[in-house]
């Protein structure tokens, strides 16, 4: 699936894949470049800090299928960021349906 496909759901403002060190692949939207690669090198940071916590919540919790983690969402007022494998996405709350967008960055995270 293509980067542009996501932006052009309600409410997305940026989008873009990243490497597993950080390094964005490609970008598509409103961000100006620095920015996207800020953005890229937070999704894989948060996505390392998930994944232990994952593991941990695994262990203590003795249930299964926590791990490994299928992404993560981080909600502000009026913006949320979300992630799944290495594609992070910048949406507008008020616009966008997250169940709609996490179930489109699945669908590219896995191509």
């Amino acid at each position: 699936m293509s980067l542009k496909n996501i932006l052009v759901l309600d409410g997305v403002t940026a989008v873009c894949r990243f490497r597993d060190d950080g390094v964005v692949m490609e970008a598509e939207g409103m961000l100006p470049p620095e920015l996207m690669e800020r953005l890229a090198k937070f999704a894989q940071w948060y996505r390392r800090m998930v994944s232990g916590n994952t593991d941990i919540l695994s262990l203590f919790s003795q249930m299964r299928g926590w791990s490994p983690s299928q992404g993560w969402i981080v909600k502000g007022d009026a913006m949320t960021v979300c992630s799944t494998g290495n594609v992070v996405c910048l949406f507008e709350n008020s616009q966008g349906s997250m169940n709609q967008i996490m179930q489109v960055l699945a669908e590219a995270a896995h191509e």
